[in-house]
């Protein structure tokens, strides 16, 4: 824990509140510089997802500035690099942040596939890093210095499974997922767990590949088969054409899916047939929580519409480090003893935590698509 002084792990372990808006402090580490590598699809494939995470980054070096959010007079910066959608890339640049001396942790990667080729690096680097939007199973696994502030697809899939059960009553569904993703495979094999765990007939699977654009012949497969239910494991791009695809065939079984559905450009891109997907979450942006209304308000005032998902778990990431860091930890190896001593923080995600594997502790929220975004299903 090298500097780390008995006080400091004290308030880490106790979990005192972050600091509210406007209320920065003078902390054992002010007047320190650190820095945190960010990786993010800012451009690619997963654009979708990395602009909103590096949106949510350049917000949070404003806020650190002004006050509004507290890192205890350290000059903490977040540096993001875009990761372009490139495996490739992705690599290159844990490799460039795990061996710059100026750089103390690493947030992102944007999608689990790359996670699984850029985590190894910082483990074997004894480097910590933390995952905000990266959901497949096994990615802590990867190594003992991996967290991540986004709830995993195993924590969010059963509850989104049991609460469309619950209301809707169906007893036949078909599920369409890629097959060549960590993260839409994930989904696809949850889904078929969970419906089946319930007595759900699954009369139908069909899989997908990243780029696909025509899916109307899996859909026709599905529709012959009349399910009461479809559920989606995709990404934006290919979610989006599925269900617009199916509104054009005419189908009518409820559409549920995972995180991968949860952009607010949903409706926009995919249509009215989007109209009431249902879609397992980790943050919701009508929640009440004080830092996630000034973050809202905030980021909606700097960029012209609300923030998303993706942003919100990019900004909680930073509100970890910057309590970290207000608590004394400047250093790689005393974020990775901060990270392991954290108990409770109050961020834009609400009060959050890690359990013993580091994965999240939150709970998911349901939410349906409507044509202003999302709401609460009830």
């Amino acid at each position: 824990m090298s500097r780390f002084t008995a006080m400091t792990i004290a308030l880490i372990a106790i979990g005192a509140l972050v600091a509210p808006a406007g209320a920065a402090s003078k902390g054992p580490a002010a007047g320190k510089t650190v820095h945190v590598g960010v990786i993010a699809d800012v451009t690619g494939a997963a654009g979708v997802y990395g602009t909103p995470q590096k949106n949510a980054y350049d917000l949070a070096n404003d806020d650190i500035k002004s006050g509004a959010l507290d890192a205890g007079g350290a000059n903490l910066s977040f540096d993001v690099a875009d990761a372009a959608t490139d495996p490739a890339q992705v690599v290159n640049l844990m490799q460039k942040f795990t061996t710059d001396p100026q750089t103390s942790m690493v947030l992102g990667p944007t999608l689990s596939g790359e996670a699984f080729k850029a985590f190894p690096l910082a483990v074997r680097a004894g480097f910590p890093a933390m995952g905000t939007s990266t959901t497949a199973e096994g990615v802590t696994a990867i190594g003992p210095t991996i967290f991540r502030d986004s709830l995993a697809e195993s924590q969010v899939i059963p509850t989104t499974v049991a609460r469309t059960h619950a209301k809707w009553k169906y007893k036949t569904a078909a599920i369409i997922y890629g097959d060549d993703n960590a993260f839409t495979k994930t989904d696809g094999d949850l889904f078929r767990r969970e419906l089946e765990k319930i007595g759900v007939q699954v009369v139908d699977v069909e899989t997908f590949h990243i780029k696909d654009t025509d899916f109307q012949p899996a859909l026709t497969r599905i529709d012959s088969k009349k399910p009461d239910v479809i559920a989606i494991g995709g990404l934006f791009p290919e979610a989006t054409k599925i269900i617009q695809q199916a509104g054009k065939l005419g189908m009518h079984a409820h559409l549920f899916g995972g995180n991968g559905l949860n952009s607010p450009d949903m409706y926009a891109v995919a249509g009215p047939a989007a109209q009431g997907t249902v879609v397992g979450a980790a943050w919701y942006v009508g929640a009440k929580y004080p830092e996630n209304l000034r973050f809202v308000k905030a980021y909606t005032a700097k960029y012209g519409k609300a923030p998303d998902q993706f942003a919100a778990q990019s900004y909680a990431a930073a509100e970890v480090v910057a309590y970290l860091v207000a608590h004394g930890a400047t250093t790689k190896d005393e974020l990775l003893a901060g990270l392991r001593n954290v108990r409770v923080i109050q961020t834009v995600l609400g009060p959050i935590g890690f359990d013993v594997n580091r994965d999240v502790k939150s709970s998911p929220v349901i939410l349906q698509i409507t044509n202003g975004g999302f709401t609460y299903f009830h």
